[in-house]
């Protein structure tokens, strides 16, 4: 949230959860990164505490999470 976010700076997917204790962080690196122009999705999921994916790999949320950071690397980081 304090970084240089100058151009050049990697695509940036940021996912937490409603409970996660880390929120009030994620949005504002998500506000620095789109201020400076920079690609960058906040992923949101209701309800969901810290590290939500690993600690609850079967839930909805950790599925759905999952299939948006696959999405986004192919879009955005591999060359196709």
């Amino acid at each position: 949230m304090y970084g240089d976010f100058k151009p050049g700076f990697p695509p940036t997917l940021i996912q937490g959860g409603t409970k996660e204790i880390f929120l009030s962080n994620f949005i504002r690196l998500y506000q620095g990164l789109d201020q400076a122009g920079q690609t960058v999705k906040l992923d949101i999921y209701e309800g969901m505490p810290h590290v939500f994916v690993p600690t609850l790999p079967e839930s909805a949320a950790s599925q759905a999470a999952i299939a948006k950071v696959r999405d986004w690397v192919s879009e955005h980081l591999l060359d196709n």
